[in-house]
């Protein structure tokens, strides 16, 4: 990263604290959004009898939402952003490969020392960013491209339409970056599918309907591919 976009960098985040008391209130509010995908996950968990998944999570599912809420907290989520493109996140700031990567390694790593509360908060945590990377706007890296208009509109009816809901199979990655590649790549041709369309609230639709449904199969999947991979699945609680 070079010297001018790490000083971009700090100063953007200097300006973002002296917001925070507004920032917390709309996290609370945007938690909920994750919290119903969490919950539909393992919806689909149960769904595809993916059994000892479901025991599990279902089970720790306090953990992991704690997780999601974090995740936004002194907007960390700045860095929520990645186009599979570029490959890089928004200006001046880390991206959500990498930091994704990153909460991923530590779920797993505790899962295996048997600090099953701190494994499910991190993989909450990581499952909140790939669930951010279906949204165009954290794709196209541009914050003023009705980010905050569409967050809003997700906020008021994600758990009133049902077309926002799946019953769909779990998508299924042997390697954490995957996901974040396949719904970075999907959210681009959702915006190069819907962009044109000028009514907000139409395009807003369209959008949630390919990407609410989308996070909700990726999020099984993740939570799928971790219990594969830490190899422990009868474990105490």
């Amino acid at each position: 990263m070079k010297a001018i976009e790490i000083y971009y960098g700090k100063a953007f985040r200097s300006i973002l604290k002296a917001v925070n008391p507004f920032k917390k209130t709309v996290i609370k509010t945007e938690a909920k959004v994750h919290q119903f995908i969490n919950i539909h996950a393992l919806n689909l968990l149960k769904e595809y009898r993916y059994d000892n998944e479901f025991k599990l999570y279902s089970e720790q599912i306090e953990e992991i939402n704690k997780g999601a809420v974090w995740a936004d907290q002194d907007f960390k989520s700045i860095n929520h952003f990645y186009n599979p493109q570029k490959k890089k996140g928004l200006y001046g700031h880390g991206n959500a490969l990498k930091l994704t990567q990153k909460y991923y390694k530590i779920a797993v790593q505790s899962f295996r020392e048997n600090h099953i509360e701190e494994s499910m908060f991190y993989l909450g945590a990581c499952v909140h960013i790939i669930q951010d990377l279906t949204i165009p706007q954290h794709v196209n890296i541009r914050l003023l491209d009705n980010h905050r208009q569409y967050e809003n509109f997700v906020k008021i009816s994600y758990d009133k339409v049902k077309t926002f809901r799946t019953k769909d199979k779990p998508i299924t990655f042997d390697e954490i970056g995957e996901y974040v590649r396949f719904n970075t790549k999907v959210a681009l041709r959702i915006h190069k599918q819907f962009k044109k369309i000028k009514d907000d609230q139409i395009r807003f639709y369209k959008i949630t309907r390919c990407s609410l449904p989308l996070s909700q199969r990726t999020t099984a999947g993740c939570l799928i591919m971790f219990l594969k991979e830490v190899e422990q699945v009868d474990v105490k609680v």
